[in-house]
């Protein structure tokens, strides 16, 4: 499990330098590598529902450690894309403005989500199975 994951992210971060190589657009480079963000995320999907039995501490590794790794990278380009795409045009005031903006939503959005962040980067585990165990319900 540990080595499709890490084959897949190497794949990934490979693909996303050649995208940076060969696009000048920022708006292009981020349309090409959320594409192959999701066609890797894709992949790890698919990988692990044929990997059927998985036990908790290999669902609390793919939801907690794996599968954020690569929505990472989507997310980074979907802001990166929005970002540029709602970019104003005007005078560098104007942009450095918009700019600010974006980083105080961002701010924001980190403050809001602190406590699931400070879990997470504390390396806790105490609270894994709220987080990251999927609660099917039982069928009646």
């Amino acid at each position: 499990m540990k080595l499709f994951s890490e084959s897949l992210m190497s794949q990934l971060e490979q693909q996303l330098k050649v995208i940076h190589l060969q696009t000048e657009s920022p708006i292009q480079s981020a349309e090409q590598a959320m594409k192959s963000s999701v066609a890797a995320l894709e992949k790890l999907k698919t990988f692990f529902i044929k990997y059927k039995s998985l036990n908790k501490k290999e669902e609390i590794e793919l939801f907690r450690d794996i599968k954020p790794k690569f929505a990472a990278k989507l997310i980074y380009y979907s802001e990166i894309y929005t970002i540029e795409t709602n970019k104003p045009l005007g005078s560098y005031k104007t942009i450095a403005k918009y700019y600010n903006s974006e980083l105080l939503k961002l701010k924001v959005f980190f403050k809001q989500n602190q406590k699931f962040y400070r879990y997470c980067r504390t390396a806790s585990n105490c609270l894994d199975t709220k987080y990251f165990i999927q609660s099917i319900p039982k069928q009646t």
